[in-house]
């Protein structure tokens, strides 16, 4: 791997609050929830960010995120993997393939040890200090993040369980009349407890929510790529009117379908 441009490896604390935006880099990054929700939408998923959990955003992707609340912070490593300290690590462990686990969005569940250190680093950040400090977290973070995907339970769990994508290809297929709870359960061979438990577990919110999340991002893409008027939209994607469909795009997305398409168009 050639040398970086971008910059060492370093985290940081990130107060997202209700804030919002879209864009690419050339690193990845690792998002560490801390508090509140954030919402991080890529070309062909969502996931959302809470406490105790670790979203993982591979380099040169565009991305959108949200804050959902005034409380959502994150505490992000940006990952370089060209530096000199991240080279050094591939050299060392070259078993320790950490460009080729980073290169999928995805969520992890951090466990109580992980909870501990991320708890531990965000006081010493918040602190401040020598920047040797953000970035001896950081390396610690992208090596722990790296162990975690490759643990075995972690492999066997990505390789058996495909209902995420089962949910997105049902959905998809009926944006027009989204499926409800028992339309779901049947899909995924899942009582409506368990569908219940695996969407908190997997996505952190409820089966409906997680439906009408998929929903607006399809919702979301039309706006920007066509010029589709926003009533079809609403139609296409299963709401009533076009009012109830500008509320719920505005609680997920903190502006309207309105604006968005003139800001696309603008941009």
């Amino acid at each position: 791997m050639k040398a970086s441009t971008d910059g060492p490896t370093r985290a940081r604390l990130n107060p997202i609050r209700r804030g919002s935006g879209e864009h690419a880099h050339g690193f990845v990054q690792l998002l560490f929830g801390l508090s509140g929700r954030v919402h991080c939408e890529l070309a062909d998923t969502a996931f959302d960010v809470a406490a105790g959990e670790i979203g993982i955003v591979p380099r040169d992707v565009l991305h959108y995120y949200a804050g959902a609340s005034d409380d959502s912070r994150l505490l992000v490593v940006d990952v370089d993997l060209g530096d000199e300290i991240m080279q050094a690590l591939a050299r060392l462990a070259p078993e320790t393939d950490l460009e080729r686990l980073f290169n999928a969005p995805r969520r992890l569940t951090a466990s109580g040890e992980f909870s501990s250190l991320i708890a531990t680093a965000s006081r010493q950040l918040a602190a401040g200090g020598h920047p040797l400090i953000a970035q001896q977290w950081a390396t610690l973070f992208a090596v722990q993040t790296g162990a975690l995907l490759s643990a075995p339970e972690t492999r066997a769990h990505n390789r058996a369980d495909n209902r995420a994508e089962r949910l997105d290809g049902l959905v998809d297929a009926r944006l027009a009349v989204p499926p409800d709870n028992a339309d779901l359960s049947r899909h995924l061979a899942m009582s409506g407890s368990a569908l219940n438990q695996w969407c908190h577990l997997v996505f952190g919110m409820a089966p409906q929510q997680v439906v009408l999340r998929r929903r607006l991002v399809w919702a979301r893409r039309w706006l920007i790529e066509t010029r589709r008027p926003i009533s079809q939209i609403a139609h296409d994607t299963g709401f009533a009117d076009a009012p109830t469909f500008t509320r719920a795009f505005r609680r997920v997305y903190a502006t309207t379908p309105a604006a968005l398409r003139r800001a696309s168009v603008v941009s």
